[in-house]
């Protein structure tokens, strides 16, 4: 109307010009907000395939409140991840999420590819089942693009230990490795964060 626009917007009426120029480049910080939106949705799709039939993100979101998945991995790791390279920020990231009750006191010992892991005894109840079952998330040094996951089998929560064997990926030998651990109930219906 006589060269003002009105739009509904968060639900309140707005204002602006009607004929605003269009703008020739985007800033570098559009850029780079683009490009790392771009690399958190590609870590999704990962994501996605490494975690298969576990539903640990979909149903992460469902208790917090968000409505996807993506949505709430995308909260919790875009700071976390650098365009073209992937994950960077390893001990901020967040491999998995959910209400159940974190382990605490972990500690990893490793020989070749075998990884052991140890936690502290938990309160059980039921954030926290002594029958849970027990995965190990995991990358390899430099390689923020290629998540791995492993489900230590036969160990349990309340087992305070567990041995998994981590799949070389054809890295060399002492290869470092950065790990996380996360639990899920029996019914694969809750999980913790890892």
């Amino acid at each position: 109307m006589d060269g003002t626009t009105f739009y509904l917007h968060s639900g309140k009426v707005r204002v602006c010009s009607s004929r605003r120029a269009k703008r020739k480049e985007r800033t570098e910080g559009e850029k780079l907000s683009s490009e790392r939106f771009a690399e958190v949705r590609k870590m999704w799709r990962v994501f996605r395939r490494v975690f298969g039939e576990l539903e640990v993100w979909r149903v992460a979101a469902r208790e917090a409140g968000k409505a996807r998945g993506d949505t709430l991995f995308h909260a919790l790791n875009g700071g976390c991840i650098r365009p073209g390279e992937g994950v960077w920020a390893w001990s901020a990231f967040s491999f998995a999420a959910g209400s159940l009750d974190k382990a605490a006191g972990v500690e990893a010992q490793r020989e070749g590819w075998e990884v052991e892991l140890s936690w502290e005894a938990a309160d059980y109840s039921r954030k926290a089942g002594a029958g849970d079952a027990v995965y190990v998330g995991y990358f390899y040094e430099g390689m923020g693009r290629t998540p791995g996951l492993v489900r230590a089998e036969g160990a349990r929560r309340e087992d305070c230990r567990a041995r998994v064997a981590v799949p070389d990926g054809g890295m060399p030998e002492g290869t470092a490795l950065h790990l996380y651990l996360f639990f899920g109930n029996k019914a694969g219906t809750r999980f913790s964060p890892s």
